[in-house]
């Protein structure tokens, strides 16, 4: 993308979007839980054409329109959602802190796709530093339940040093 399109997308993230990274129950996973990253951008679904033409820039994710009247755009996966905010981060305003916190998250998965129990640990706690600067209503899963999955299943023994 050129540096106008990056400019923009940035701009549309600030004002209509949502950068989210949750911690995901998921069975079968080594620790009990998925670190999930989205960008989501919305729109009344009058501007439906406006996300139809965020996705042709951007190449990936998927458009949905809402029950309320509301069309969403997400854009998930760790290499999506950095490789995104890689590129539109120098242009953000409202939301450069927490792209920053969530591109240093999703580097750090990227370079150590079996990490251990306690820098897992440390991703879910790095997950809810950047959920506090959305305007979430309530935290679904915290990093002390998974440091009770992981003490319940033998896997850590988180340190309080």
């Amino acid at each position: 993308m050129d540096e106008p399109t990056c400019a923009y997308i940035a701009g549309f993230l600030d004002g209509d979007g949502c950068i989210l990274v949750q911690l995901k129950p998921r069975q079968g996973y080594r620790y009990g839980y998925q670190i999930k990253a989205t960008v989501s951008f919305y729109q009344k679904r009058q501007g439906r054409h406006l996300l139809e033409w965020l996705q042709r820039q951007i190449g990936v994710g998927r458009i949905r329109d809402r029950k309320d009247g509301v069309s969403q755009y997400d854009i998930e996966g760790v290499a999506h959602v950095l490789h995104l905010l890689r590129a539109i981060s120098p242009y953000l305003v409202a939301k450069r802190q927490q792209a920053q916190k969530v591109i240093k998250l999703l580097e750090a998965m990227q370079q150590n796709p079996k990490p251990s129990p306690e820098e897992f640990l440390r991703w879910a706690g790095l997950v809810e530093s950047c959920q506090a600067l959305n305007y979430s209503k309530k935290r679904r899963h915290t990093v002390e339940e998974v440091a009770r999955f992981l003490s319940n299943k033998g896997v850590s023994h988180p340190r309080n040093d």
